[in-house]
């Protein structure tokens, strides 16, 4: 009975998969975008609908006055402002992974939005953004009598 190998390559695929496995559970997010990014930058869902859009912004630990929200030239700016918690001077800070008191995302929105009646709450850490999209316009025939 013959054995066929299909690596016509001429190298080992798996030592490949366990180098690029190493080197993605060795690689740090914050040597790639600097700073704190990971820590300091909120989780967002984005969930369209036939009417709407929903973003939901994870930002516990903020009030509502925190935050700035505002559209220009078709991107909205989501930004945050909020006064770090400081330790007690008897504690040592052990683990410190996530922050969320100061940061900004943007996102570009799509001329089908209605910025004007864009509405925002914040609930349990959770900042909700709705954009409802415009009231779709009805195209009209027109007929053109040729002369």
């Amino acid at each position: 009975m013959s054995t066929y190998k299909f690596n016509t390559f001429g190298f080992n695929f798996d030592d490949l998969g366990k180098a690029v496995d190493e080197f993605i559970d060795n690689i740090k997010v914050n040597d790639v975008f600097g700073g704190d990014f990971t820590k300091s930058t909120p989780a967002i869902n984005a969930t369209e609908y036939d009417d709407y859009l929903a973003l939901e912004v994870a930002a516990p630990g903020l009030t509502k006055e925190s935050f700035e929200l505002h559209i220009e030239n078709d991107v909205l700016t989501i930004a945050a402002n909020g006064t770090p918690k400081t330790a007690d001077d008897n504690a040592k800070i052990k683990r410190k992974e996530f922050d969320y008191t100061r940061f900004k995302r943007t996102f570009k929105l799509s001329k089908e939005f209605n910025y004007q009646a864009i509405k925002a709450s914040y609930e349990q850490g959770v900042l909700t953004i709705t954009i409802p999209k415009k009231e779709a316009t009805e195209s009209s025939k027109i007929k053109v009598d040729i002369v």
